[in-house]
C-alpha cells in the first residue's frame, strides 16, 4: 500500500489540502476527504497522512486547536 502527505489548512472558509499534486478545497472537513478520495482513487489502496498547519489556521480556531490532529485517511479501491 501506498502512503501520501498533504498538508490542511484553511482559507477564505474553506479547508484545503496540498502536496504531491493535490490541491482541493471545501467548505466542510468530511467533503474534503471525498474530494482527497475521488483524486486519489486510481492509487488505492493509498493511505493519506492529512496534517494539519497550525501556523496556517486562523486565529480564531486557535481556540479549538486541541480538538485538531493529524490523523490518516485510508483510500479503498473502489472509493
Amino acid at each position: 500500500m501506498s502512503a501520501r502527505e498533504l498538508v490542511l489548512s484553511f482559507e477564505r472558509d474553506r479547508w484545503r489540502a496540498r502536496g504531491h499534486g493535490v490541491d482541493v478545497a471545501h467548505r466542510e472537513l468530511r467533503d474534503l476527504e471525498a474530494l482527497i478520495e475521488a483524486r486519489l482513487a486510481s492509487e488505492a489502496p493509498v493511505d493519506v497522512l492529512l496534517k494539519f498547519d497550525m501556523a496556517a489556521l486562523p486565529r480564531w480556531l486557535h481556540q479549538y486547536q486541541s480538538h485538531y490532529c493529524n490523523y490518516t485517511l485510508r483510500v479503498e479501491r473502489g472509493a
